[in-house]
């Protein structure tokens, strides 16, 4: 039996969550709720093989002094953090303090269901809280193709230089692991690796999340915090989705890159950073510049050295590969012991055009995993019901209402099965003229 310690503040949530645990999973967890009070050492003397820190105590110091007290003593232990909203300071905050994972909740958000993969590891296995070494820097860029060799080339050549590196690739693509493995590879692994979607930072927190801000800047400011540019120092900042920052802040962003100084909001002082940065693009960059949308001096700034991922239907002979690959992730998460299909089932993936690349393989092989798990059919032959279940459909459009339809215009289900955040899903939304047809009563949230 695994057993999960929670600690939260609010004793009453902390119980309510530790019901629905056993509710839901009472094979395999034993709940126990922690006062805050109590000292490290009873926490640990309930041998956890999971540990939960609960969202309303996450943001406070003590929080982030236990975490970094127990990661001391137990360094192989599972530390989940779940977080009020999602933004980048306080999910820093808690990876830094020593948390495996930072989950932001949201009013879909299944809580037992993100703990569950955890607790299928064996015990004691812990989580990659330790940098990745060299050796695995690149395991997650899986195939054998042309295009993706030469993308592990440009990752060895530009890891070791410094230099500011511009991810390009559709969504789905796996610009994250390449970011991932150009920090691995670097002198700054030791440092903190620190990703930031800049799609998902509400525009009116923005300048706040990147810089910091200093205490009484604004209502509710009531302590100093530092940005995401503080946070990753000596260490490496990734910006995804950098086309969707503010033309005001990217004004900004070009003086910290070039003077290497950061100046929170509402302070008068600055403070020297020591950052590298990675950004990356679905977009063309170059087309936004031409049509003043994006800077063309920050442009010019970030790519010093550009690297490009190509989708997948560019590298269809990689598909087998990526599927074994992602089959032995699935059972290790899963507790299965699904075999690759052979090629009379592989077929149909390839010669499906992949609109969501890597990640919608992903996505899609999780889906058959667990629809034939406990079934009597067999994977192959759910696979095959997936690829053959009609045509696919591209337009960028009708992709996300196809989608939204399938979770009953659930945003959050449907930009997980996407590969987007919700404020991604949003925009597109917003830009296609996408509209909710279903009224709020009818329209499923749980």
């Amino acid at each position: 039996m695994r057993r999960i310690v929670v600690v939260e503040e609010n004793d009453s949530a902390g119980h309510a969550f530790a019901s629905e645990l056993r509710q839901r999973l009472p094979e395999s967890v034993a709940a126990i709720v922690v006062a805050t009070e109590v000292a490290t050492g009873s926490i640990l003397r309930a041998q956890p093989d999971l540990l939960v820190l609960g969202a309303s105590l996450a943001e406070q110091v003590r929080g982030e002094t236990l975490l970094r007290e127990l990661r001391a003593q137990r360094p192989e232990l599972p530390v989940v953090v779940f977080g009020v909203y999602d933004a980048a300071a306080p999910a820093a905050r808690a990876l830094k303090a020593g948390a495996t994972e930072y989950i932001a909740l949201g009013p879909d958000t299944d809580l037992v269901a993100t703990l569950a993969p955890l607790l299928r590891q064996p015990a004691g296995a812990g989580r990659a809280f330790r940098p990745p070494g060299r050796a695995s820097a690149l395991a997650n860029l899986v195939g054998r193709s042309s295009t993706i060799e030469r993308v592990r080339h440009l990752i060895r050549t530009a890891a070791g230089t410094g230099a500011p590196v511009l991810i390009e690739g559709e969504t789905g693509t796996g610009k994250e692991v390449v970011a991932r493995a150009l920090h691995a590879l670097s002198p700054r692994a030791g440092g903190p690796f620190l990703p930031v979607n800049c799609a998902a930072v509400p525009d009116s927190l923005a300048e706040s999340e990147f810089f910091g801000h200093a205490r009484g800047a604004f209502t509710g400011a009531v302590q100093d915090r530092p940005g995401a540019l503080t946070l990753a120092d000596r260490g490496t900042l990734f910006l995804d989705e950098i086309e969707d920052m503010p033309l005001g802040l990217q004004a900004k962003l070009l003086r910290v890159v070039q003077d290497r100084e950061v100046r929170p909001v509402g302070s008068t002082t600055t403070r020297r950073v020591d950052v590298r940065l990675l950004t990356a693009s679905n977009r063309e960059l170059w087309r936004m510049v031409e049509a003043r949308e994006f800077r063309a001096d920050l442009f010019y700034r970030l790519r010093v050295c550009t690297i490009r991922l190509p989708a997948l239907r560019e590298r269809r002979e990689d598909i087998p590969l990526l599927v074994e690959h992602f089959l032995t992730r699935l059972n290790e998460q899963y507790g299965t012991a699904f075999s690759a299909p052979g090629a009379s089932v592989l077929q149909p993936l390839l010669e499906h055009p992949w609109p969501g690349n890597v990640r919608e393989l992903e996505n899609m092989l999780e889906a058959c995993v667990i629809l034939a798990t406990g079934n009597a059919c067999t994977l192959a032959e759910v696979i095959h019901d997936h690829a053959t279940a009609g045509p696919y459909l591209t337009d960028e459009r009708t992709r996300i209402m196809r989608v939204l339809d399938a979770h009953r215009w659930n945003r959050q289900r449907a930009a997980a099965a996407l590969g987007i955040s919700r404020v991604t899903l949003w925009r597109r939304m917003e830009r296609h003229g996408i509209r909710d047809p279903l009224p709020s009563p009818t329209r499923e949230t749980a």
